[in-house]
């Protein structure tokens, strides 16, 4: 079957997004990961890293040759111009491994596959792509306690990262499905297996004819149609 439901996953910063995706792969779910993505296409000797050299200036290169990402997040926090730039260097690279990715299980028919987007609603590129969304969310108490376990930053540091991101409570008013992260990690480990049996036991013909299906398709179409025949 040529048909792939296309899940978008999101959730605010620790939110236990990756526990969830791990219970995902466990049950063979593919998940599209945006983020390891986003450091494939600036990898050294990459067009994409070249870009981002001839612009910003080989001062952005740690000594081993890879992209000194904290160096440039405090060029673009502050400037909308520079961020723009960036934003034209990576945003096209990794929508098209992102298209190419799924293009590839809908020519395969894989039934089921989970797009891992933490910013999905806030650019909204992916969601016409995306059947429905699961957000994977918890309270802002647990939010700041986990944050600064993992990254060992001060609780102030950690409530301003929170606080720059859309509200998870908006997310979740947005989402189809949501994990409630706020027991167990075996909890929401379960939570999200029931979702995928769902989602499975719900696949039907009629999703091709979807707005997400008749939109792969018509990709898959331009896409054969530009790149392999060269008349778009």
């Amino acid at each position: 079957s040529a048909m792939v439901r296309v899940v978008g996953l999101t959730g605010g910063i620790a939110c236990g997004k990756s526990t969830v995706v791990k219970a995902i792969e466990r049950v063979g779910v593919p998940v599209i990961d945006c983020d390891k993505i986003a450091r494939q296409v600036v990898t050294p000797g990459s067009p994409g890293l070249r870009d981002i050299v001839k612009h910003f200036g080989s001062d952005i290169l740690l000594d081993d040759g890879t992209l000194d990402r904290k160096g440039l997040g405090k060029i673009i926090f502050n400037d909308a111009k520079q961020r723009k730039v960036l934003n034209g260097i990576t945003l096209p690279r990794i929508s098209r491994t992102i298209m190419w990715a799924l293009l590839t299980h809908f020519v395969i028919g894989t039934p089921l596959v989970v797009i891992d987007a933490p910013t999905l609603y806030e650019t909204k590129s992916l969601l016409p792509v995306c059947h429905s969304v699961i957000v994977v969310a918890t309270t802002e108490e647990k939010q700041l306690e986990w944050l600064v376990a993992r990254d060992k930053s001060s609780k102030e540091d950690a409530l301003s990262r929170i606080r720059s991101q859309m509200p998870i409570t908006k997310k979740v008013e947005l989402a189809e499905k949501v994990v409630w992260n706020t027991g167990s990690k075996e909890e929401a480990e379960t939570k999200a297996i029931a979702i995928m049996n769902a989602y499975r036991n719900s696949l039907g013909f009629s999703r091709l004819f979807s707005a997400p299906g008749l939109v792969l398709s018509g990709l898959a179409c331009w896409i054969l149609l530009r790149y392999f025949v060269g008349i778009v």
